[in-house]
């Protein structure tokens, strides 16, 4: 495929100045290993014909979707049991058509998304589904800003260590005022984290909740680099 073809092929869309309204029922996109966390972009590979055919009638309509990680990423037709309950609101903000029928997708984390009931699954899964909220407590306001200066330290002290994670991620951190958004960032940032651990961030609604797990999360990371640092000083 030339460059021109690739560039007629890349479609943009976006939610402009619209407000966000989380339809009562949307199209479902099960994700293996993947978990996409609101105020966040992710490149994603569609190759399913169910899931594609999503794609496509959903970029048609201008539709939002629903994205839900599997439980079990080696089912090929997942049904709700197969979903994590919690899931993210999402627009495409870019696809991508290769010459054999697969999509590359470039896809926005709008909100969180609790998954109620499935209505539909052929030609692929729809759902009704509701926001879930995050949960914040006045009281809370102090353990809140001690838990971010602790996660912001720890943060930092994981990215001078990986060699996995760009220094510029520190920065980005930095710039994150909203305790409940930068738990959601570093989350999505961890590599080395398992599917299940960023789940669980996910489904955490609960602010302080949110950022206690993420900070055990830091503390098990930074013991894990420095011990390797350790290592490799010794050989």
């Amino acid at each position: 495929m030339s460059t021109r073809d690739e560039a007629e092929d890349l479609q943009e869309l976006s939610l402009g100045d619209r407000p966000l309204v989380i339809p009562a029922e949307l199209p479902i996109l099960p994700r293996r290993d993947t978990v996409l966390f609101p105020n966040s972009f992710m490149p994603l590979a569609v190759a399913r014909e169910s899931s594609v055919r999503l794609i496509d009638e959903a970029i048609s309509s201008g539709m939002l979707i629903g994205v839900f990680t599997q439980r079990d990423a080696s089912v090929e037709q997942p049904q709700q049991d197969d979903l994590y309950r919690v899931g993210t609101a999402s627009h495409i903000h870019k696809m991508f058509k290769l010459p054999d029928g697969s999509l590359r997708l470039i896809v926005q984390g709008l909100s969180r998304l609790t998954l109620e009931q499935v209505t539909d699954t052929r030609p692929y899964l729809r759902a009704r589904v509701s926001a879930a909220a995050e949960a914040t407590n006045e009281a809370d306001h102090l353990e809140i800003d001690a838990l971010l200066r602790n996660i912001q330290t720890s943060f930092q002290q994981v990215v001078s260590l990986s060699p996995l994670l760009s220094n510029d991620l520190q920065t980005l951190a930095a710039n994150i005022a909203e305790p409940g958004r930068l738990a959601d960032f570093i989350a999505s940032s961890l590599t080395t984290i398992t599917t299940a651990v960023k789940q669980e961030v996910l489904e955490t609604v609960d602010v302080r909740a949110r950022l206690d797990t993420l900070h055990r999360v830091l503390i098990k990371e930074l013991e894990v680099l420095e011990l390797g640092s350790k290592i490799q000083s010794q050989v």
